[in-house]
C-alpha cells in the first residue's frame, strides 16, 4: 500500500562505500593521467625536475587512504545529520570536525606511506618533507570538499524524495478515507435508515424534511471534495450539516454539543476529522433513551487545539470495524504535519484531542 512506501532522510553504508571508492579510483585517475601526460611544468611546481617513475603499489596505497579518508568522512557527516540535524552548530560541527579529521588522517597516511611501501630507511630531506606533508594534506582537503558538498547534495535529494513519498502518502490516505465514508454513507443500511427517516419527515413536517434532504446533500458533497486541508470553520458547517442528521434519525437520544473558540475557526485541520470521531462516537456506544449520548465538542486555544469527548457506554454487540478510524486518522496527521492525534481514556470518558495547524495566532 501507498502508506508503506518510505524514505530514510539520510543515504546507507552501502551507498556512502560506493561514494568513496568512486571519489578516491577518479582522483587519482586523473592524478595518474596528469603526471602521465601533463606539462613539465606542474612537475616543478610540485618541485620534481623530471616526469616521476609510476609505482603501481603505492598507485594502491594512495588509492586506499583516500578512501578511508572518504569513508570516514562520509560517516561523520551522517552522524552528525542524524543526532544534531536540528541544531544552530550544525554546519560549523560539519566543517570543523572534517577539517580535524582530515588533518589527523593526512598526517597518519602520509607518516605510514613509506613504512607500508618498504621506503623506511630512506632519509628524505627536511624540506622534502615538508613539502611532500602539504600535497599529501592539500588533496586530502580537496576530499573533504568533494564529501562535504557531496554529502549536502545527497540529503538535500533524499529529503525532496522523502516528501515527495509522503505527499503522495497523504493524498492515498485522504482518497481513501473519503472513499471509505462515502462508501458508508451510500450502503443499504446507511440509505435505508436514511429514507425511513425522510419518509417520516415527509407525513410529519415536509419543510423540516426539505432540511433533512439539504443537509444529506452537503454531507455527501462535502466528502467528494478534493482538499487537503479546510479551516476549522469549514469543518465545521459540514459537521453540523452531519449532526443534524444523526440528531434527526436519534432524535433526543442523541446530543452533540459544539463549544469552539471564534479565534480558532480560521486554524486549518484535515477534512473529515470531525465527522469521523462523531461517527467513532456514534459506532462504539449505546444510544437509547435509557443512555442518552452526549458528544461534547470542545476547542482550548491556548493550546490550539480541539477536544471530542463521550462518555463510555460500550455495546454488548460491537459492530465490526472497516480500518478507517483512529489509526488512519492518526496516519495522516502524522504525513501531513508530523503531528499525532491524543487519546485519552479513563474508562469513564473518551477523548480524542486534535491539534490544529496554527495560522494565525502570533
Amino acid at each position: 500500500m501507498m502508506r508503506n512506501k518510505t524514505l530514510k532522510d539520510y543515504p546507507d553504508i552501502k551507498l556512502v562505500v560506493y561514494l568513496s571508492v568512486a571519489i578516491s579510483v577518479l582522483m587519482h585517475l586523473m592524478m595518474f593521467l596528469s603526471f602521465r601526460f601533463g606539462e613539465g611544468i606542474i612537475f616543478q611546481q610540485m618541485g620534481e625536475h623530471k616526469r616521476p617513475p609510476f609505482h603501481f603499489d603505492g598507485f594502491l596505497l594512495n588509492v586506499l587512504s583516500t578512501f578511508l579518508l572518504a569513508f570516514v568522512l562520509y560517516m561523520y557527516n551522517m552522524y552528525i545529520h542524524k543526532t544534531v540535524k536540528r541544531s544552530r552548530n550544525y554546519m560549523l560541527l560539519l566543517i570543523l570536525g572534517s577539517i580535524i579529521i582530515t588533518v589527523i588522517l593526512s598526517f597518519i597516511f602520509t607518516s605510514l606511506h613509506p613504512y607500508l611501501l618498504g621506503h623506511s630507511d630512506y632519509q628524505i630531506p627536511i624540506n622534502r618533507k615538508v613539502h611532500i606533508y602539504r600535497n599529501g594534506l592539500m588533496n586530502d582537503f580537496f576530499v573533504t570538499m568533494v564529501v562535504v558538498f557531496s554529502w549536502q547534495l545527497l540529503v538535500s535529494n533524499y529529503k525532496s524524495r522523502k516528501m515527495a513519498v509522503e505527499n503522495e502518502s497523504l493524498i492515498a490516505e485522504n482518497l481513501l478515507t473519503r472513499y471509505e465514508i462515502l462508501k458508508s454513507q451510500m450502503n443499504p443500511h446507511f440509505l435505508f435508515n436514511s429514507l425511513n427517516t425522510l419518509q417520516s419527515l415527509i407525513e410529519i413536517d415536509k419543510e423540516k424534511a426539505k432540511d433533512y434532504v439539504q443537509e444529506l446533500s452537503k454531507v455527501l458533497r462535502y466528502s467528494l471534495q478534493n482538499q487537503e486541508v479546510v479551516t476549522l470553520e469549514e469543518e465545521m458547517h459540514l459537521s453540523n450539516s452531519y449532526c443534524k442528521l444523526m440528531e434527526i434519525r436519534y432524535g433526543d437520544n442523541l446530543k452533540i454539543n459544539f463549544d469552539i473558540d471564534e479565534r480558532l475557526r480560521k486554524n486549518e485541520i484535515i477534512p473529515l476529522t470531525l465527522q469521523v470521531l462523531i461517527e467513532n462516537a456514534i459506532k462504539h456506544n449505546v444510544i437509547s433513551d435509557k443512555q442518552p449520548l452526549v458528544i461534547n465538542i470542545t476547542s482550548d486555544y491556548e493550546k490550539c487545539n480541539v477536544m471530542i469527548c463521550n462518555k463510555i457506554q460500550p455495546k454488548i454487540n460491537k459492530s465490526p470495524g472497516n480500518g478507517i478510524g483512529l489509526a488512519n486518522l492518526s496516519e495522516r496527521y502524522r504525513l501531513k504535519w508530523n503531528t499525532d492525534i491524543e487519546i485519552l481514556n479513563n474508562n469513564v470518558e473518551f477523548c480524542v484531542v486534535i491539534k490544529l495547524k496554527n495560522i494565525d495566532k502570533n
